[in-house]
């Protein structure tokens, strides 16, 4: 009996998975907007106004336009989101000035991860209900921290690189 609702969970999962897949970025349609708050050590530094607009223009891309309300005037960027390959949930974000980001749906989250500038960013997109939660946790590239590449109780353990975090940024998204 046990065995039978493991696997009945695990197929739900897995079968919530496979719709979430096929779903994704159809369902993720509409215009969102929020505060965007940009982190220092411990606090909002800064708040913006941020909407994002999900809009189909074919099968296979869709409009992704994020703009920035800062200081009265509008930082719009007017990009596209190119499904690559949606079974496997690889998808292109395309800034349309030359820069190709790689984007994976993978358990809800669109997230890309590149480095631009010495730095480091992963950025994340979450459905959650009908809101959106966008979030950028960014890197200094430049003199990580090493340890490891040791011997230790005979295992060779691998260099490990550790980078500054400095900075972050959130939003939560409502549809409207």
């Amino acid at each position: 009996m046990k065995i039978t609702a493991i696997l009945g969970l695990a197929f739900m999962l897995l079968g919530g998975n496979l719709f979430s897949q096929t779903a994704f970025p159809k369902s993720w349609e509409g215009n969102y907007k929020g505060e965007l708050q940009i982190f220092g050590v411990d606090s909002a530094r800064m708040r913006l106004p941020m909407k994002l607009a999900i809009l189909q223009k074919s099968d296979s891309v869709y409009q992704f336009k994020i703009s920035y309300d800062f200081k009265g005037k509008e930082d719009i960027r007017d990009y596209e989101l190119k499904i690559a390959d949606a079974k496997s949930g690889k998808y292109v974000i395309d800034e349309k000035n030359t820069i190709m980001i790689d984007a994976y749906y993978k358990m809800g989250i669109l997230t890309s991860f590149f480095e631009v500038s010495d730095s480091y960013i992963i950025s994340t997109y979450t459905k959650m209900n009908e809101d959106l939660i966008f979030e950028i946790i960014s890197a200094d590239g430049k003199n990580p921290t090493s340890s490891g590449n040791a011997k230790f109780e005979s295992e060779d353990i691998p260099e490990v690189k550790a980078y500054l975090v400095n900075g972050r940024q959130k939003a939560v998204l409502r549809k409207y």
